[in-house]
């Protein structure tokens, strides 16, 4: 028996993913099948469904036999019993349910449901009374996915970390898990070949006594990454909060490096505090371990590690660098190259698969090309291109790649007549560098001159393009700039994911390095890099929050974020007149993904030198400075620029604008306690967008529902509240919606209509799969919780709702809208006086540490 056996380990192919059986009446729930199969794929599971063989009424011998093949068992109940066939007392739907008693199973009941037949409530009501499975309500196929992906994931990880088969019988009924979901490590998709060694020592390493930092150190190419992933996997369950990966490869600027960390964690840095304290206060001793991934160039941020480490007991570094950080507490672990041949005589094929490089070859090669196998024929020149690749894994993985064309001896052949044309590389290299820039530069050589030139252009690009860039920074057409991101692809020099808005592509790191030092020394670089800036600046435009694609653009927007701070720091250096419409027009994606503080800076900086604008890039300016400075608790700023955007009412030409103003000056009055001024300025605002059918009237219908809530006038605020709840809808932005429903709630609290606020509060924080729901929206959500915690005497829960939207703001370096602030300390005021002093303090900081999922939770709570 192997040791695999003896442990009961069972090792699956990727053919053999666990498989979720879906139950469920075909008449009903379409929307909410799709819903759930979506969810399970994207966990890279597989859904078993009856739609996927066309039978409208599956036999009952098939559904056992899928039964018998299934891992888990996902139901869906609403109002129908189902069919009963021939020979049969209960319906297919019960029968399936008592077929798969073996088997974990997830139960999901829609409600409400006033049509429900007596049959299936009387099978709900059974099973209900089991208590042994899961068992959840939902009401839209959105809730349903989020539902069955959290408990399919914790369902999971449960029984791995149990060391039970997860087709082993008693279900588990899942929970709310210990640590936020979003800190989960990268999904490997290939496989660690002749590293097991490495990943036994690095572990040890990390959890012996006394050992905070370590730093895995080799050239790049060497599989640092990899093997640095695979330890954080294997050691992820000994840390409370989970291994935490930091990619840092795009980060230039040392300085950036803890504002990286603390947005990974979810606590984002403001500009009052330094980011060193906001980290060590969010870690504090908590046992947390830290992947810091691509450090080599921001060595200078070495120290404020150090420090961090000083301060934050529970903290474990690993890190991945060329070199080593030089601090006192660090341990060194040089990350080698694979073992490569080196025997005097031929080796036979049985020697050489020993060897990890081989191996490794052999598992790209096959990758690429499904026949290729190792043999007395191609064994020998398969050693000697591992041996002349010194044993790097990117380097034998480059090469491998060729094997979809050429045979190894021709790629012998080939890699021989580039690495002795070549010649070594720089003196201030690593040596085994100098060997991956030879491989890199040999695989280049293969492409065709136009897929070369190509390679460098992109070289221009962070974190990945579209088509439609390409073809705008390159100059060439469309289909040519297809051919070419194909070659690149072919040569694995690119790589490619799958988007609903359509391809998009990047290259590894290694290869990009090399394609921007060939960009360097070209004539035309200049004017690439303003190409690019154009594009983004033009992309920006185009996403001026058109009706009913508002959702669309965000998420196009967040796909581009790096490469929107490329365009922008040109737009700095270079030509700062297209900035203040790009920013404001961003100004609302900073607010939905809260990037309000790094805006703020932006703007300060291009109103430094603001006496080059004309009048209507000036107001813009002003404006979008105003809001932002506002967000950002800079009260000074946002007063001044009001008071210059009132200079320049009727001179800026749009009437756009003229409104746009209005609507800051709306924002900024509660500041100085001008609420009737600011309900005017508002309402000034919305009527111009109004006869404008500008959609930014949403926004203006929300600036005036609230002003009217702090003025009393409930049914006027009201109706301001629904019409952008509409509109909200009506443009696909999920942020007016929610927002609309966080203050919706807070009406009803005050008219006593305590259930309705209960329902429109969890609407307010449903946000869709792929979007995280906005801090500005879910500060609004919790405020309203506490006032609904408070009608119903359960101060305890209000107080820890204000420490999270309090604590929430902190992070994110926000503060609450002036209309809200006297209301939000009057409330705080309330609760306070509701509890023992000691009691509220415990119950504000216990809210203040909660991260982002866990205060949506909070609302969410019955």
């Amino acid at each position: 028996m192997t040791v695999d056996e003896q442990a009961g380990i069972r090792i699956r192919t990727p053919d053999q993913r666990l498989r979720v059986f879906v139950s469920s009446t075909l008449a009903e729930l379409a929307p909410e099948r799709a819903a759930v199969a979506r969810a399970i794929t994207a966990l890279r599971l597989t859904p078993v469904m009856f739609e996927l063989g066309a039978r409208p009424h599956p036999p009952r011998e098939l559904y056992r036999a899928y039964l018998a093949q299934s891992d888990v068992f996902v139901g869906l109940y609403w109002q129908r019993y189902g069919w009963i066939g021939p020979g049969m007392d209960i319906s297919g739907l019960e029968d399936e349910f008592r077929l798969s008693g073996s088997i974990p199973r997830l139960l999901y009941v829609k409600e409400p449901a006033p049509d429900r037949e007596a049959r299936l409530t009387d099978m709900i009501a059974e099973l209900q009374s089991q208590g042994a499975d899961s068992y959840r309500s939902f009401r839209t196929p959105r809730e349903l996915a989020r539902l069955v992906r959290d408990d399919l994931a914790l369902l999971l990880s449960e029984r791995f970390a149990a060391g039970d088969d997860v087709a082993a019988p008693a279900a588990t009924s899942p929970a709310a898990p210990d640590r936020p979901a979003a800190r989960s490590l990268p999904v490997t998709t290939t496989s660690l070949i002749g590293r097991e060694q490495d990943l036994v020592d690095v572990s040890t390493l990390l959890t012996s006594p006394g050992v905070r930092l370590v730093s895995l150190t080799g050239p790049g190419g060497v599989g640092k990454t990899r093997l640095a992933i695979a330890v954080a996997q294997q050691l992820d369950g000994d840390y409370p909060r989970g291994a935490v990966f930091v990619p840092l490869a795009s980060v230039a600027d040392p300085a950036m490096v803890l504002p990286r960390i603390a947005a990974v964690l979810g606590a984002a840095v403001d500009g009052a505090r330094r980011p060193a304290d906001v980290l060590a206060e969010h870690v504090a001793d908590a046992r947390t371990l830290l992947v810091l991934d691509n450090l080599e160039q921001l060595l200078g941020v070495a120290a404020d590690l150090d420090a961090l480490l000083a301060r934050c007991a529970g903290l474990t570094l690993l890190v991945t660098s060329r070199t080593a950080l030089r601090l006192r507490a660090e341990r060194e672990y040089p990350v080698h190259a694979l073992t490569v041949p080196s025997f005097p005589d031929r080796p036979g094929t049985e020697v050489l698969t020993a060897l990890p490089a081989v191996r490794l070859f052999v598992d790209r090669a096959q990758a690429v090309r499904f026949d290729f196998a190792l043999t007395e024929e191609n064994a020998a020149a398969v050693a000697e291109v591992c041996r002349r690749l010194d044993g790097l894994p990117l380097a034998i993985e480059l090469a491998a790649a060729r094997s979809r064309l050429l045979d190894p001896r021709a790629l012998l052949a080939r890699l021989r007549s580039r690495l002795d044309a070549l010649g070594p590389g720089p003196v201030d290299l690593p040596e085994r560098q100098r060997t991956l820039r030879a491989t890199v530069e040999w695989s280049v050589g293969l492409l065709e001159d136009a897929a070369q030139q190509m390679l460098a252009t992109l070289s221009v690009f962070v974190d990945g393009w579209t088509v439609e860039a390409a073809t705008h920074v390159s100059g060439l057409s469309e289909d040519r700039t297809l051919d070419l991101l194909d070659e690149l692809s072919v040569h694995s020099l690119g790589t490619i994911d799958a988007f609903a808005a359509g391809p998009r592509f990047g290259m590894l790191g290694a290869v990009q390095e090399f394609a921007a030092e060939r960009l360097a020394g070209r004539a035309d670089r200049d004017d690439i890099e303003r190409r690019h800036a154009e594009y983004f600046g033009a992309l920006v435009e185009n996403a001026d929050w058109p009706a009913e694609r508002q959702g669309e653009w965000a998420a196009r927007l967040l796909a581009e974020e790096e490469n929107l701070r490329v365009a922008i720091r040109w737009f700095l250096a270079h030509d700062i007149a297209p900035l203040p419409h790009i920013f404001r027009i961003l100004w609302l994606f900073w607010q939905m993904r809260g990037r309000m503080p790094e805006g703020h800076a932006w703007l300060a900086e291009v109103q430094r030198r603001a006496d080059v604008l004309d009048d209507r890039a000036r107001g813009e300016l002003l404006f979008t400075s105003a809001v932002t400075a506002v967000e950002v608790g800079d009260d000074d700023s946002a007063l001044a620029a009001v008071d210059e955007l009132g200079r320049l009412k009727g001179r800026m030409g749009d009437p756009y604008l003229e409104s746009a103003a209005q609507l800051a000056m709306s924002w900024i009055l509660p500041i100085v306690d001008d609420l009737d001024g600011a309900l005017d300025k508002a309402s000034t605002a919305l009527a111009g967008f109004r006869s404008q059918n500008e959609p930014f009237m949403a926004f203006a219908a929300l600036t005036v529902g609230m002003l009217e809530m702090t003025r009393g006038h409930d049914e006027a605020a009201r109706a301001h509240l629904l019409e952008v709840h509409e509109l909200g809808g009506m443009f696909g932005n999920d942020w007016l919606t929610s927002s609309a429903r966080a203050q919706l709630a807070a009406l009803a609290v005050r008219s006593g209509h305590l259930d309705e606020a209960r329902s429109l509060l969890v609407e307010s924080v449903d946000a869709d799969e792929d979007t995280e729901v906005s801090t500005l929206t879910l500060t609004f959500s919790l405020v309203a919780a506490a006032q609904l915690a408070l009608a119903r005497a359960d101060a305890r829960r209000a107080a820890t709702a204000l420490g999270a939207a309090d604590g929430l703001r902190r992070r994110a370096g926000l503060r609450a809208w002036p209309s809200t602030r006297s209301g939000e300390a009057e409330l705080a005021t309330r609760v306070a006086q509701e509890m023992d002093a000691g009691d509220h303090e415990e119950s504000f900081a216990a809210g203040a540490g909660l991260g982002h999922r866990e205060a949506v939770a909070l609302v969410r709570r019955p």
